[in-house]
């Protein structure tokens, strides 16, 4: 029980990646928070969890509303005492969009959902977590912020955002390093989600060949296999890592 009764916090929690991560938590004895948008999927996620037999709070807020997150992460700490882990999972593209194609308010969105985001969540666990002179941020960015999409599906608005992720990764983790908080990334290639079926399954053949082609293991990761990362950046196992990002492409960087 890697995670017993750690307080944590994982945005976009409701599929996908996040509720991997959220069952692989809740596994090794965390008090989960799920924290989503989407009511029905967000319900089906605690479900499951509660089902772990763990504690799991659902908390249906919009990630890039500052008010709201603070709100939710006081709600938390009033309830449970303290908030041990973020997990800031929660973003999404536009689709194979370019710098001609982008719009103004497309961009804005984007950029929004996967740094804004980000940087909202941080700010609010950083007092807790100061107080309690322990704390472990993980933040989800991307194979596209870190080199480029290896499908072009999330489009440019989505690379540059997930670039910032890394950047505001280093950052804050050389401001909160001296609190006992670690802050790092991790940056997955092509996941084979529901919506990572959906997006794999829209690229023409010839891409979808070439890409895998491209990747030294020869296939997409399961979200399990992400989940599994986040569970040990949260870990004591990872106490002296912080200000680094884990690229999980099953080697398609070094093709």
């Amino acid at each position: 029980m890697k995670l017993a009764e750690r307080v944590t916090i994982v945005t976009g929690g409701a599929k996908g990646i996040g509720k991997a991560i959220a069952i692989a938590c809740a596994r090794e004895g965390a008090r989960i928070v799920l924290c989503d948008v989407d009511g029905p999927s967000l319900e089906t996620a605690e479900a499951e969890v509660r089902v772990l037999g763990r504690p799991v709070r659902a908390a249906r807020v919009d990630v890039t509303d500052g008010p709201a997150v603070t709100a939710m992460v006081e709600e938390i700490v009033t309830a449970w005492g303290r908030v041990d882990i973020l997990v800031n999972n929660a973003g999404g593209g536009i689709g194979p969009k370019g710098l001609d194609a982008t719009l103004d308010a497309e961009w804005d969105a984007v950029v929004n959902f996967n740094l804004k985001s980000q940087f909202l969540c941080c700010r609010a666990v950083a007092a807790p977590m100061r107080r309690q002179a322990w704390g472990r941020i993980i933040n989800i960015a991307s194979n596209a912020g870190r080199h480029r999409s290896n499908t072009g599906f999330g489009g440019l608005a989505y690379s540059a955002a997930k670039g910032g992720v890394l950047q505001l990764t280093r950052s804050v983790a050389h401001e909160l390093g001296i609190d006992g908080i670690t802050v790092n990334a991790i940056a997955p290639g092509s996941v084979l989600s529901a919506r990572g079926w959906r997006e794999f399954e829209a690229l023409p053949l010839d891409l979808r060949e070439r890409v895998i082609a491209e990747t030294p293991l020869g296939r997409f990761a399961q979200a399990e296999e992400i989940a599994s990362i986040a569970v040990f950046l949260a870990s004591d196992d990872a106490s002296y890592i912080t200000g680094a990002t884990i690229v999980a492409n099953g080697g398609w960087c070094a093709a």
